[in-house]
């Protein structure tokens, strides 16, 4: 894959451990009680980043969030924008 020179290949032993430490899906924490507002912008003709990890993301926010000041946004934009 062309991005493994730019971004690390997950198929290594380390990779878990590293990315984990960096990761804001890994590292929502419960325990906060408001997190400022929270916009995740998807595209779905983009074919570098498939719009399933702001989806993940917003989903996570959204369920783990209930109850809490988590203000959080989803926009998907299905027109243009790709890279061919």
């Amino acid at each position: 894959e062309s991005w493994v020179n730019e971004l690390g290949d997950p198929d290594s032993s380390d990779w878990d451990s590293f990315m984990k430490k960096y990761s804001p899906y890994h590292n929502v924490d419960e325990t906060t009680k408001k997190y400022p507002p929270i916009l995740l912008t998807t595209n779905t003709q983009d074919n570098r980043v498939h719009p399933g990890h702001a989806r993940k993301m917003t989903k996570l926010l959204w369920s783990k969030g209930q109850g809490k000041k988590w203000p959080t946004y989803y926009y998907e934009n299905i027109e243009g924008g790709g890279n061919e």
